[in-house]
């Protein structure tokens, strides 16, 4: 953790600063950590309601939380309303010495959209005032025992306009809190409306990474997912492509290029055309490149 955050407190003091005043509901401390990292503060809200989740899976989380007794008891986990809601959420319990947080589970899709699977890795891994804020809001949890959303905007290089989670703390027996149930889904205007396309499309950053492959992209090229990591594109679309100098120039240009390929389904070599656009994303210039059978 950088000193930039509050000069004047060691880390540890600066996250139990941080994790009292969210506890409170003050949003200053939490606005100066996000500005002095250029980025806007995030959206806290306790004890959000169907009207604040503005998302049918964190509805489906909050309806499924509320059937039970609450406290919610940790057997929660163990029921068909979290089965359901598995890929979109995350387990995080606090490490043996307090002082750091990690997660149990996540989420299958969570991992697909940020592109590594955080499965027994520490909240701290992520690095940076994000990872300062999702530490102390666990704190602030355990103070109120009581669930909070939370909205806020990752770090560029996220393929995501935003993250909308709903973190519920989980109790045992004795009604200690022993881990958090937090479902995480990610607003992206940009991913949702090329998922739906029949067409194969891949975004892939100006180093050839490719950041998102929708569900025709995935079945044209045999994979079972976009892949995790920024895969390059050929390890992933089997297929040597060559890209402009950079999205930027292409954008300015205001064109598209077409090229073609040759892909291997199965046992046969079969002929693909490839339309290399540019766009940008939340100030991030990215490739667009839609894929096409050549003679489908």
């Amino acid at each position: 953790m950088s000193e930039q955050y509050l000069p004047s407190q060691t880390n540890a003091q600066f996250l139990k600063t941080l994790a009292q005043h969210l506890a409170e509901g003050r949003s200053d401390t939490l606005a100066r950590l996000f500005a002095q990292n250029n980025a806007p503060a995030p959206q806290v809200v306790w004890q959000p309601s169907l009207v604040d989740a503005q998302h049918p899976i964190l509805r489906s989380f909050l309806r499924g939380v509320s059937a039970a007794d609450p406290p919610i008891n940790v057997r929660w986990l163990d029921s068909e309303e979290f089965g359901a809601l598995n890929d979109w959420t995350m387990v995080v319990a606090p490490t043996d010495d307090g002082n750091d947080f990690y997660y149990r589970h996540y989420g299958a899709k969570i991992a697909e959209v940020y592109q590594a699977d955080m499965t027994g890795r520490r909240v701290s891994h992520i690095g940076g005032h994000v990872s300062v804020f999702f530490s102390a809001l666990y704190r602030a949890v355990t103070l109120r025992n009581e669930p909070v959303m939370s909205v806020h905007e990752p770090p560029r290089m996220v393929f995501v306009r935003a993250w909308r989670r709903i973190i519920q703390p989980l109790i045992d027996d004795d009604g200690a809190i022993t881990c958090f149930a937090a479902v995480n889904v990610p607003d992206n205007d940009l991913r949702a409306g090329l998922e739906v396309l029949s067409q194969a499309v891949m975004v892939v950053s100006p180093e050839g990474a490719v950041q998102y492959a929708n569900r025709a992209a995935c079945l044209l090229f045999g994979q079972a997912r976009s892949p995790l990591g920024g895969a390059d594109l050929a390890s992933f679309a089997g297929i040597e492509i060559d890209l402009p100098s950079s999205p930027d120039r292409l954008i300015l240009q205001g064109g598209q290029r077409e090229t073609r390929g040759v892909i291997r389904h199965g046992s046969m070599l079969v002929p693909i055309v490839l339309t290399i656009g540019a766009t940008y994303y939340r100030d991030l210039p990215l490739f667009v490149i839609s894929a096409r059978l050549e003679n489908g």
